[in-house]
């Protein structure tokens, strides 16, 4: 092994341990994107069924505006 098989080799190396440093950054925001997006479906759709449930309080005479009297 010679000097110029050293230096190859340490070349190599930091381009591997550069590509990982790169990586990981790039996959964590990949993971990071997805999650939100689940969370945000997630909420989504919770608050689609929430709102699907509970009929009478959207529709009830209570929180309507009162009819005004009919004249004569």
């Amino acid at each position: 092994m010679n000097a110029n098989d050293v230096a190859s080799e340490g070349l190599r190396l930091i381009s591997r341990l550069a590509g990982a440093v790169v990586a990981v950054p790039v996959i964590t925001g990949y993971v990071a994107l997805g999650a939100a997006v689940a969370i945000g479906r997630s909420l989504l759709d919770t608050a689609r069924q929430t709102w699907k449930w509970p009929p009478s309080l959207r529709g009830s005479q209570r929180y309507q505006e009162p009819h005004a009297p009919k004249a004569a």
